[in-house]
């Protein structure tokens, strides 16, 4: 069944019992789900809700951007795991996401979720790059003034010139343009040479690096050092392994948390 067929609540409701046990806490408000079906561009039509009677037991969500697709959230009810339905679901999901022209499917996976790999694997995805979930304690010693700040506006000028490496779905261009962020950079504000969008959650207290910005590791490393002056618990979420960030932001208080294979495949 369609995920447009029920209210956002009742979606909500469905992704928070499919992600039941899951490493990481899954709990969504309508509210909070209306924010990521903006900001990520999920497709409801297309996403999809398994149901015994009326009690929803899976669910696979599918974002489409132009012919791309990324899989916005997969997951099945405890007791009806080990059945059969997760591969009924991704068949499922496919069949919807080629039916709407689309090239290309991708998804994070945890990379401790073995089972999960397998699964997607047995539908044709394979892994190309890790991304890596940092965080930095509240209690991280603050070194200097704050960055530099400037309209969000104003940086996403730059963002193609500053991306060597692909950002993840939940950090492209049309995600940014949608939220509220605060703008950092290093460098001359007519050509910044590294940028910083950062957004703070009520929800859970952290200040969240939206977008990190630099054309390589040595501006990476001086945005960071500028990030230094900010005070407060930080959370990177989806940074490439193999991107200009990694390493400094290790080097400048964050430790990896999580880290999550990408998972790709043509349609």
């Amino acid at each position: 069944m369609s995920a447009a067929t029920v209210s956002l609540e009742a979606y909500a409701a469905a992704i928070n019992s499919s992600f039941e046990g899951y490493p990481v806490q899954i709990t969504f408000s309508a509210p909070m789900l209306a924010r990521r079906v903006r900001f990520e561009q999920h497709d409801l039509e297309c996403s999809l809700l398994a149901f015994d009677g009326d009690a929803p037991i899976g669910m696979a969500g599918l974002a489409i951007r132009g012919v791309r697709g990324w899989v916005s959230g997969f997951g099945v009810v405890p007791a009806w795991r080990r059945r059969g339905l997760g591969r009924r679901l991704m068949s499922a999901l496919l069949e919807r996401a080629r039916a709407s022209g689309l090239r290309q499917l991708s998804l994070e996976v945890l990379s401790e979720n073995t089972a999960a790999r397998r699964l997607y694997e047995g539908a044709g995805m394979r892994v190309v790059r890790d991304l890596l979930v940092l965080d930095r304690p509240a209690d991280y010693a603050m070194r200097g003034g704050a960055p530099k700040e400037a309209p969000t506006g104003e940086l996403l000028r730059y963002y193609r010139r500053l991306h060597p490496e692909p950002p993840a779905w939940q950090r492209e261009l049309s995600s940014l343009l949608a939220a509220d962020l605060r703008g950092f950079y290093v460098g001359d504000r007519r050509r910044p040479s590294a940028y910083a969008l950062a957004g703070y959650s009520r929800a859970d207290g952290n200040t969240y690096l939206s977008d990190l910005a630099a054309a390589d590791a040595a501006d990476a490393e001086e945005m960071c050092a500028a990030l230094d002056g900010l005070s407060g618990t930080m959370r990177v979420v989806n940074e490439p392994e193999r991107g200009p960030f990694a390493a400094p932001l290790l080097a400048h208080g964050f430790a990896e948390v999580l880290r999550q294979h990408e998972m790709w495949m043509e349609l």
